[in-house]
């Protein structure tokens, strides 16, 4: 059990909610009256089904990586009125952490499928650079590509497709980009990335990429981003002693 407002605080300073530019309202999105915190469920997505089973297991908080509110400032009806009434309901409250749990630099999606690639390949001395949103990571052992593909992703239960653009048969070094960071191609290919891993595409982005002779790797969006909130949470229950409830619920 942890007192509410600590736990807030500790979230906004440990993940720097306040040094990004985002798109999404980082943070406490929906308050409730509790002044102690004991069970929490993480999720990827802040849904209205998500909201029914955290009901049903009677947590106090619910910490997502996509929340309701985004950069517009939302009227109070439809689906956003049927979202909060649920947890107003209930006495639930909602944390939604977007961007910052893509960069950061130990809980972060980025960083700690790039971890898991240096612990499955046990990569020495690997040479980790930051491109805010994304992760570069270079190293002296010549990898398969083909093993990119057989051993990481399945390893990770990963659905993928794979773009060989660049024609290579080993590779040194890889940009990981999350979220819809097929963009980062050009710059994957101006720094001498062999391989780009990202989430979630857009026609143009897979021709530029082939145009560029970057190869890719491409992911579900949701399946990787279930790393962060799931990296995060176990802090929470390392550090703080809470309950921590997993909700895996896709589509």
């Amino acid at each position: 059990m942890m007192e509410k407002t600590k736990l807030i605080q500790f979230l906004d300073e440990y993940l720097q909610i306040n040094q990004y530019e985002d798109s999404s309202k980082n943070g406490l999105q929906v308050d409730n009256s509790k002044k102690e915190i004991k069970k929490i469920w993480y999720a990827v997505d802040a849904n209205s089904y998500i909201f029914d089973k955290a009901i049903q297991e009677k947590v106090d908080m619910i910490i997502c990586h996509h929340g309701m509110f985004r950069w517009y400032e939302e009227t109070i009806t439809w689906l956003v009125y049927k979202r909060i009434n649920k947890l107003i309901s209930n006495n639930i409250a909602l944390y939604a952490c977007h961007l910052p749990l893509d960069w950061h630099n130990e809980v972060g999606n980025n960083m700690v499928m790039l971890n898991k690639f240096i612990d499955i390949f046990q990569i020495k001395n690997p040479l980790i650079s930051q491109n805010k949103p994304s992760f570069g990571l270079k190293f002296n052992e010549k990898i398969k590509i083909q093993d990119i593909v057989d051993v990481y992703c399945n390893n990770l239960w990963l659905e993928k497709k794979f773009y060989n653009f660049w024609n290579l048969d080993t590779i040194s070094s890889i940009y990981f980009s999350s979220g819809g960071g097929l963009f980062s191609s050009k710059f994957a290919k101006e720094n001498n990335f062999n391989l780009l891993i990202t989430w979630e595409w857009a026609h143009y982005e897979i021709t530029l990429s082939k145009e560029l002779k970057q190869s890719v790797v491409l992911w579900w969006h949701y399946e990787t981003e279930v790393f962060g909130v799931q990296a995060l949470s176990e802090k929470l229950k390392k550090d703080f002693n809470l309950e921590i409830v997993f909700l895996d619920e896709k589509y």
